[in-house]
């Protein structure tokens, strides 16, 4: 059984249209919840999809915002949902049917950047074929922002399950509670993942928890030789080393 009605709440929370600014927490809490398999990507994606489209165009700009989260950090699941060719299909209507320019131009650039990210998976073909049809009918995309492009090559790290921490190896208790990085998907006690910091290059503008290993490393200032490398290869304990993409140019004539 996963837990619908957290999700629900915490979908209505997020895409409130009393809110005036995106409510990020509860955005990652939702992200949460997908990522702990707590709540089905396929549940998930049908309840964005019925907040896309309300009539307030604050929720269904929430709705959006909260997509992109889910896609950038909730993984394969996620993805075999929005780059079916129904749901593209739908999101191509709302292209053209919608009356507020700024919810087009951001529907239009997320599809924009999963085409990108998902280019050479042919499985998620609908997505390229989406913005092929889009820029037939002379829909005009915006530039593709570098974090955007940036997200092709980092997904989010699955979220690794233990019964002790990942560095100093204490069990966990009811008193010792169990905490992710969500740089490197390791599960760490208190002590070890007390830090927090930003992950760009997930998607992650807010400051999260990370584990002292990745803290140390998102902290370090580039160096000429990793100047193109992200948070990175943790070698033994946390999986491989990110590749920067290269920048697409989309030009619509």
């Amino acid at each position: 059984m996963f837990r619908a009605n957290n999700f629900d709440k915490l979908l209505d929370k997020a895409t409130s249209n009393l809110r005036l600014d995106p409510d990020w927490p509860t955005i990652l809490q939702i992200c949460d919840l997908i990522r702990q398999n707590d709540c089905t990507p396929k549940y998930a994606i049908a309840g964005i999809k019925k907040k896309l489209y309300s009539q307030n165009p604050h929720q269904a700009m929430f709705a959006l915002l909260t997509l992109e989260s889910v896609v950038k950090n909730c993984g394969s699941g996620i993805h075999d949902e929005v780059a079916s060719k129904g749901f593209c299909e739908m999101l191509r209507d709302l292209v053209k049917t919608t009356q507020h320019e700024n919810l087009r131009n951001k529907i239009l650039e997320l599809i924009q950047a999963w085409a990108f990210a998902f280019r050479n998976n042919p499985k998620y073909r609908a997505v390229q074929d989406t913005v092929n049809i889009l820029k037939a009918e002379c829909f005009k995309f915006p530039p593709l922002k570098e974090s955007d492009a940036m997200f092709s090559a980092d997904t989010a790290p699955e979220w690794a399950d233990g019964e002790v921490c990942h560095r100093c190896r204490v069990a966990f208790t009811m008193l010792v509670r169990r905490h992710h990085c969500r740089a490197c998907g390791q599960v760490f006690c208190q002590q070890c993942s007390s830090k927090t910091s930003t992950l760009p290059k997930f998607g992650i503008e807010k400051e999260v928890r990370v584990c002292d290993a990745c803290f140390d490393k998102v902290s370090r200032p580039p160096t000429a030789s990793s100047a193109k490398l992200d948070i990175v290869d943790t070698s033994n304990d946390y999986g491989p080393t990110a590749q920067t993409p290269d920048n697409l140019n989309n030009l619509c004539f």
